[in-house]
């Protein structure tokens, strides 16, 4: 036994607080002198980052200091923030990029009916939009539905989106956003079954559980089993519990959705997330697809 181990072990009788002190600074002098090979030189935010591994950029400087040489490797939470911003706006149809609530048209619809509940969904999401903080508080969001397929439910749902994002987005406070249908939402989970993904499953119904608005496109239309039933459940659990606004569409009202979703889990969850908003029973898509392939006819002919 050397002398300063032969001190430390007689200080560890008569004053253990110091014998501590000195052994602990031992060990960081020795820790100094022979460092671990490698070292985490960036600043780790864990507010930033969900892994605690990088400062939020999703990149980690680290120093080989056998090689004496730095490098950078990906972070766990880069791919998890790419899918995040692939599903916030992504994946809307390129038909729908360009819409805007004054741009939503109620004279496409042919009968009396169909323009009549054309124009009160049309009010309904302008005075969301107007009021989307108080909808916020409240965690409300608009269930808008209709048998028939094309009659303006998603260009409406990515019209109140974009003016969402327009008035109430703010640098110092942005809105997480997304927009998925939900047969590509439970896709994208799937995807995570893989041996190369880089992403769990846990991660996108996370994005899904929390984003400030989310706007689920076409429920109904995904084949219905219990895991599938069981994430659904999941995710507007947590948003009706958290007050989160989601809007729906649907080719189902919210009491038929029972039928899809035998647990009956969804619709009630679904009340009680969303205001229900009947659309036309009237299909206008392939009307409009016409029109402008008649206004693009002309052009041409010019």
């Amino acid at each position: 036994m050397n002398r300063l181990e032969d001190t430390l072990k007689q200080l560890e009788k008569s004053n253990p607080g110091l014998a501590k002190r000195l052994k602990d600074s031992k060990r960081l002098q020795e820790k100094r002198a022979y460092p671990e090979r490698y070292e985490t030189l960036t600043v780790i935010s864990e507010e930033n980052c969900i892994y605690k591994q990088c400062d939020g950029s999703g990149l980690i400087w680290i120093k080989d200091h056998q090689e004496n040489r730095e490098f950078m490797k990906e972070c766990p939470c880069k791919a998890v923030k790419l899918l995040e911003k692939k599903l916030m706006g992504a994946r809307l149809p390129e038909e729908f990029k360009d819409v805007t609530l004054n741009s939503f048209e109620i004279d496409v619809y042919e009968n009396d009916e169909s323009k009549e509940r054309a124009a009160n969904a049309k009010r309904i999401s302008k005075n969301y939009v107007l009021k989307f903080e108080q909808m916020r508080e409240q965690g409300k969001g608009l269930y808008f539905y209709s048998h028939e397929k094309g009659s303006g439910k998603t260009r409406l749902a990515a019209s109140i989106m974009k003016a969402i994002t327009k008035m109430h987005d703010k640098p110092d406070d942005p809105l997480k956003i997304i927009y998925s249908s939900t047969a590509d939402l439970i896709g994208e989970i799937k995807k995570t079954f893989e041996a190369d993904s880089k992403v769990k499953s846990s991660d996108i119904i996370e994005a899904a559980k929390t984003a400030d608005l989310a706007i689920l496109d076409d429920i109904g239309v995904e084949k219905a089993t219990d895991w599938v039933e069981e994430t659904f459940t999941r995710i507007l659990d947590y948003r009706l519990q958290n007050k989160k606004p989601t809007i729906f569409t649907s080719n189902l009202a919210i009491d038929e959705l029972d039928a899809k979703y035998p647990g009956g889990r969804i619709s009630s969850r679904v009340e009680k997330l969303a205001f229900p908003v009947k659309m036309p029973d009237e299909k206008v898509r392939s009307k409009m697809a016409k029109q402008e392939n008649e206004e693009l006819l002309q052009l041409l002919y010019e």
